[in-house]
C-alpha cells in the first residue's frame, strides 16, 4: 500500500497539476474558489490551511501586477504581536529584514512568503525567499499537536538582504486593499469545509438513537447554511468587486462571524451526536476536531464584531 502523502506534498501536487490555478476573488468565479477551499478543508484541515495561504499570496501578487515564483509554494505571514517584531531597515548595503514573525504557517516548509515588516513610513509587504543565510524557522514553542503538519512557528530574519524588487505595494497597501477583505473570506471557506468533514464522520458513525439523529439533522442544516453563505458572498464579490472597501470589510466580517458560529455549533453537536468514541479512538477525527477548534480562533470574536459595526456605520 502506498504511503499517504503529507499535506505539503498534496498541495505541491495540486499546484503542479494546475488544479489550483484560480482567479483572484472578485474576478467572476469566486463561488467556485470558495467551494474549492471548502473541499480542501473537508479533505484535510491542515491541507486547506496551507493551500489558502498559498492561493491568497498568488492573488495578492496578481493584484500588484506581479507573478509568483515559478513552482514555489507561498505563505502569507502578517500576524502582529506575540512579543516579537520584524523590521525592514535601510543600510549602506541596501534593505535588510531584521527580527522575527510569529504564527508563521509553513515555517520551514514553504518556499517563499509574503511577509509584513515594519518601516518608518508604515508596514510594507515583502516577497521573501526563505533559503538565504540568516533565515531560520523555530517551531519549538508550538505546544499543541494540532497543525503539526503545517509546522507553524516563529521565523527569524537575522539581517537578511532584501532586493528592492521584493517590495510589494506601497506602505499600508497590504491591509488597505478591498482585496484584503475579499481574501479574508477564504479562511472561512476552510473552516466550513473542516466542519463538514466532522458532519461526514458523524453520519458515518450514526447510532440510530432519536436524540443523536436530532443532532445529525442539525449538523446537516448547519453545513448547508455555511456553503450557501459562501456561495452568496462569492456572487456579491463578483457583482461589485470595485465597491467601497468598507462594503467588502463588512461582508467579510459578517461571513466569518456566521461561519465561525455555525462551525462552533457543529463541534458542540458532533460530540453530542457521536459520544466520545470517535474522538477517543479515531486519530484522524481527533486531529480534525482539534485543528478546527484552533483554526476558528482566527475569527476575533467581539473585536471583529465591533469593527463590523463601525464599518456598517461608516458606509
Amino acid at each position: 500500500m502506498a504511503e499517504a502523502c503529507t499535506p505539503l506534498e498534496r498541495l505541491r501536487g495540486l499546484v503542479a497539476s494546475g488544479e489550483l490555478e484560480l482567479a483572484p476573488p472578485g474576478r467572476g468565479t469566486t463561488p467556485e474558489r470558495h467551494r474549492i477551499l471548502y473541499g480542501l478543508g473537508r479533505e484535510d484541515v491542515a491541507l486547506a490551511r496551507l493551500a489558502e495561504a498559498h492561493l491568497d499570496a498568488v492573488s495578492i501578487l496578481a493584484e500588484a501586477g506581479r507573478a509568483p515564483a515559478k513552482g514555489a509554494i507561498y505563505g502569507v505571514w502578517a500576524s502582529e504581536g506575540g512579543g516579537v517584531r520584524l523590521k525592514l531597515e535601510e543600510s549602506e548595503e541596501g534593505l535588510r529584514l531584521a527580527g522575527a514573525k510569529r504564527f508563521c504557517t509553513g515555517a520551514g516548509l514553504v518556499d517563499r512568503a509574503l511577509v509584513v515588516a515594519e518601516t518608518p513610513t508604515g508596514p510594507r509587504l515583502v516577497d521573501a525567499g526563505l533559503t538565504a543565510s540568516g533565515v531560520d524557522a523555530d517551531s519549538s514553542d508550538w505546544a499543541t499537536s494540532a497543525f503539526a503538519a503545517t509546522a507553524t512557528g516563529t521565523m527569524r530574519f537575522d539581517d537578511v538582504h532584501v532586493p528592492a524588487t521584493a517590495l510589494v505595494g506601497e506602505p499600508h497597501w497590504y491591509a488597505d486593499r478591498a482585496g484584503f477583505w475579499m481574501g479574508a473570506v477564504g479562511p472561512a471557506a476552510c473552516w466550513a469545509g473542516g466542519a463538514s468533514g466532522l458532519v461526514d464522520a458523524a453520519w458515518e458513525g450514526r447510532r440510530g438513537v432519536p436524540h443523536g439523529d436530532a443532532h445529525l439533522g442539525a449538523l446537516r442544516a448547519l453545513a448547508w447554511a455555511n456553503l450557501a453563505l459562501l456561495d452568496a458572498a462569492g456572487r456579491e464579490m463578483d457583482e461589485a468587486p470595485d465597491g467601497p472597501t468598507t462594503v467588502h470589510q463588512a461582508r467579510a466580517l459578517q461571513v466569518r462571524h456566521l461561519v465561525e458560529r455555525a462551525c462552533t455549533e457543529i463541534i458542540d453537536r458532533f460530540g453530542r451526536a457521536t459520544g466520545p468514541r470517535l474522538l477517543a479512538f479515531d486519530g484522524d477525527i481527533a486531529r480534525r476536531h482539534a485543528e478546527l477548534s484552533l483554526y476558528l480562533l482566527q475569527c476575533h470574536g467581539e473585536r471583529d464584531l465591533e469593527t463590523l459595526a463601525q464599518a456598517v456605520s461608516g458606509d
